[in-house]
């Protein structure tokens, strides 16, 4: 038991004290706009559906926001 505590203890020690944030409220929302006008809303069962808007807010978020504003897409 003093073992697995020593370990720990060291272990808390030695790796870095920073801690990660997660994205703001504001960025999600930027991220889920430009999501939207990248792949606009289209009727469910009008067209397939694909994950390219999730994919892209997913990417969007994962770069904190920082994505260039996409131009809307075309009307098919």
């Amino acid at each position: 038991m003093l073992r697995v505590s020593g370990i720990s203890a060291l272990l808390l020690l030695t790796c870095p004290s920073e801690v990660w944030a997660s994205p703001s409220a504001e960025t999600a929302k930027k991220c889920m706009h430009y999501s939207y006008v990248a792949f606009p809303y289209k009727r469910p069962g009008a067209v397939r559906m694909s994950g390219d808007r999730q994919a892209y807010f997913r990417d969007c978020m994962a770069k904190d926001g920082v994505v260039p504003e996409p131009a809307p897409a075309k009307e098919q």
